[in-house]
Parts: structure tokens; C-alpha cells; sequence
């Protein structure tokens, strides 16, 4: 009996490990066609479980220095930094020293508009505060230079809502800003060495920080955009907007940094399990916005820094996207498989989704990824 069972094992064991080989194979086939070797590339990692399915780098990090992508190349991730943000409150309410749920106005009485009093910050977490983004875009030097405080510095004049809070969905940037200003306020504490101790720190990011326009670091690569002739031009911080907020869009990260995330975050290292199931429940559908195309797509909805996607045949992904300058990134779990992707771009004009779909198709083909809900 033994023997059998030590042969099924010793089969079962081949069959995944070929699977393994034909996603690997497929994924870098597919990235081949993606990219050329002497131009800005991406940084991809595919892992189930513990296990790494995929870890390919291609391209070029550095225009200027021929620098290649590595696996200690970092990219601006953008929005995927909202989870971030999202997850450094949760761990406050996992304290018992916050409440997602507390009404905006509780922590800024200087806000005297009436709707201030219903607004949440799971509102604000979930794109479904209601609350318009009316910065002054005047100055574009102004828009690209624009820190955390200035690009707060317009709420106290916003009048009304553009919906009911928790009505619609309408993707927005700067309020986040005012969750990791709540946080500081709460802490005591500046909020990029908070989320530094009490998340990169404890998930072992290492590689990982927030934009510093003063430092550069070696690995840092720069993100670019082709003009018509198909020379490359830089496009990060100087050149475009957001690069100078933090918590809506300034991580760099690796692709194994942001493994180590995932692994953080399934082994209940940063939050429990009832509160990361909180951030993943979809709160306001994507699909049926009339106010914002930002990935608007069919069985799409936004939960609390996440999308989640219920596509017909998948099991629930739930993912998030990137964009700033000449970067895109990808990041994308299916939490019932243990399955996490990530694909981490210095170049932006490559469609995004129809890669993510492939790759969703080439895991599914290969077995890596199973029936749907």
C-alpha cells in the first residue's frame, strides 16, 4: 500500500512539476514577443503557493546606462500603492484604535461642509466617497511638483459630492492622501516610516520605499514613453504628475518584494483574516459607473484598495493596476488558488489587459489555475 501511494505522490509530483515547465515556457514565450531585449522592458513573477512558476526579467532599466532589468530592479508601482495605504489603516483598526467607518469630519473639524459627517474612510478607500477631484490644475509645474500637503490643500473648499457617498464608483487619487494623513494623526508618526516599520519592515520588503525626489537609488529604473519614431523618452518624476504623492502612487518595489506582500499577507503577518477578507469584499461595482471608465469592464467591482474581478469561469482575482509616466504594473491574486502574478513595466505602451488575460489563459490551459466560483 505504501509503495502505491508513493508512486501516485512520485506522479503527481512529475505532473506539476511539467506543468510548472509549460507555464514558465508559455509566459516567457509570450513576454519575448512583448519586449526587445535593448529597450525598457518589464520584471514578471508568477508564483503558486510557495512555489515560483515564473521569474523573468526583460530589457532594458536605464536608457542612459544600458542598465539591464534585474531582480533587484525597482519600479514605480503607482495605484497599486493604494493597498498599501488601505492595509496601514486596517492594522490600526486591528488594534482597536480606528474604524474604517468613522465619518471623515471626526478627524478634521476644520472641514465644515455637512457631507463631511457621512463620508468615510472606507468610503475614501473604496472610490465611492462621492467626493470630486477639483485640484487646481492650472499650473502644470505645479501639478508635476506637487507634494502630499499641497495636493490635499483643496478639500476644505469642496462644496458638494457628486454622488452620495457608497452610490457609485469614481476612481480618485488624492483621497488617499487624507487615510495616511489620518493615520499620522492617529500614530503620531510620519506616515512613510509607519507604513515602513509596521509593513515593509515586517514583511521583509527590503527593496521596497517610497519616492524620495532627493534620493535616487542605484536599482531604481526610469520609466519611458515612445514617440512616433520610436525614440524612447524618459517619463517619471520631473516629467509627469503624482510621482511626488505617496500614498496613492509612490512605491517602487520589486516583483520579490512584492511576493514577499502576498506571502505576508496569507500568512495573517499583517492582518487577520477577517479584516483582509474585508479588504477584498467588493464594495461598489466598476461595471455599472457612469462617472469613470478607469478599469471599467464587464463583472468588475472596487473593494478597499483592490479590484476584484468575477469573471464567468475564473475563480475571483483580485488585482490592481498602475499607471504613471512610463510606468504600468500589474498585480493580481486569485486567493481561493494561492495563485499571485505580478508584472512590473518601465514602458507604457503595451496593452496591459490583453496580457493579463493570456496569462490568466495560459495558468488555466496549463493547469496552474482551476474552475471558476
Amino acid at each position: 500500500m505504501k509503495r502505491v501511494v508513493f508512486v501516485i505522490s512520485a506522479i503527481l509530483m512529475v505532473a506539476s512539476l511539467a506543468a510548472a515547465r509549460s507555464v514558465a515556457e508559455r509566459v516567457d514565450s509570450l513576454m519575448q514577443t512583448r519586449y526587445n531585449v535593448d529597450e525598457p522592458g518589464a520584471a514578471v513573477l508568477i508564483m503558486k503557493g510557495d512555489s515560483v512558476l515564473v521569474e523573468r526579467y526583460y530589457g532594458i532599466a536605464d536608457m542612459e546606462t544600458r542598465c539591464p532589468i534585474t531582480d533587484t530592479t525597482t519600479f514605480n508601482i503607482a495605484s497599486i500603492s493604494k493597498q498599501f495605504t488601505v492595509v496601514g489603516a486596517l492594522m490600526l483598526q486591528q488594534q482597536g484604535i480606528l474604524d474604517v467607518n468613522t465619518p471623515v469630519g471626526d478627524f478634521y473639524p476644520e472641514f465644515t461642509a455637512d457631507f463631511w459627517k457621512i463620508v468615510t474612510l472606507k468610503h475614501l478607500a473604496s472610490q465611492s466617497s462621492g467626493i470630486p477631484d477639483s485640484r487646481d490644475r492650472s499650473s502644470r509645474e505645479r501639478m508635476i511638483y506637487a507634494n502630499d500637503s499641497v495636493s490635499m490643500s483643496y478639500f476644505p473648499q469642496v462644496k458638494e459630492l457628486l454622488f452620495a457617498p457608497g452610490e457609485y464608483y469614481d476612481y480618485v487619487n488624492p483621497t488617499f492622501l487624507l487615510i495616511a494623513d489620518v493615520i499620522e494623526k492617529i500614530t503620531g508618526k510620519n506616515f512613510v516610516d509607519y507604513q515602513q516599520e509596521m509593513i515593509f519592515d515586517k514583511s521583509g520588503m527590503m527593496s521596497t520605499y517610497y519616492f524620495n525626489p532627493d534620493v535616487t537609488p542605484l536599482c531604481q529604473s526610469h520609466g519611458y514613453v515612445p514617440d512616433s519614431n520610436g525614440k524612447w523618452h524618459e517619463k517619471d518624476y520631473g516629467e509627469e504628475t503624482f510621482f511626488a504623492t505617496r500614498p496613492d502612487g509612490g512605491i517602487y518595489s520589486t516583483v520579490k518584494d512584492l511576493a514577499r506582500w502576498e506571502q505576508a499577507l496569507e500568512a495573517n503577518a499583517i492582518l487577520n483574516d477577517s479584516l483582509l477578507e474585508l479588504a477584498y469584499t467588493p464594495v461598489v461595482s466598476v461595471t455599472d459607473s457612469h462617472l469613470c471608465d478607469y478599469q471599467r469592464r464587464p463583472n468588475t467591482y472596487y473593494a478597499m484598495g483592490w479590484f476584484v474581478d468575477k469573471t464567468s469561469g475564473f475563480p475571483t482575482k483580485v488585482y490592481h493596476t498602475g499607471d504613471n509616466g512610463g510606468y504600468q504594473a500589474y498585480l493580481a491574486k486569485y486567493p481561493s488558488e494561492n495563485l499571485f502574478i505580478a508584472v512590473l513595466e518601465n514602458r507604457n505602451d503595451k496593452d496591459r489587459w490583453s496580457m493579463a488575460l493570456e496569462i490568466d489563459r495560459i495558468l488555466k490551459e496549463c493547469g496552474a489555475l482551476l474552475g471558476g466560483d
